[in-house]
């Protein structure tokens, strides 16, 4: 994963945060809570996302490492590049995934 799990906590605590700021955020509290608890499971459940949706990148990533070790000859530079980019684009669009 390129994303440490600190920063991706942190990402979900800011995303939160700037989504309550801006109202796009709606939920309430459950009942006799402590104040920061619901908060608490709202981060939880974007950090979820973000890395659920790292882990198919990364699965992705490995299927097209898989693809380029079949080619007959060595992929260096520039063009592994390209083609890395190629393969995964379409690998991310048979599965519905959005890069």
């Amino acid at each position: 994963m390129r994303l440490s799990e600190d920063k991706v906590r942190r990402i979900a605590e800011r995303l939160h945060d700037e989504l309550a700021q801006k109202g796009l955020l709606e939920y309430r509290e459950p009942a006799g809570a402590r104040p920061g608890t619901g908060r608490a499971a709202r981060v939880k459940a974007i950090y979820d996302c973000i890395i659920e949706d790292l882990q198919r990148e990364d699965e992705i990533d490995a299927e097209v490492e898989k693809i380029l070790a079949t080619y007959s000859r060595e992929i260096k530079g520039t063009e592994r590049d390209i083609l890395f980019r190629k393969h995964k684009e379409e690998i991310a669009r048979k599965r519905g995934y959005i890069l």
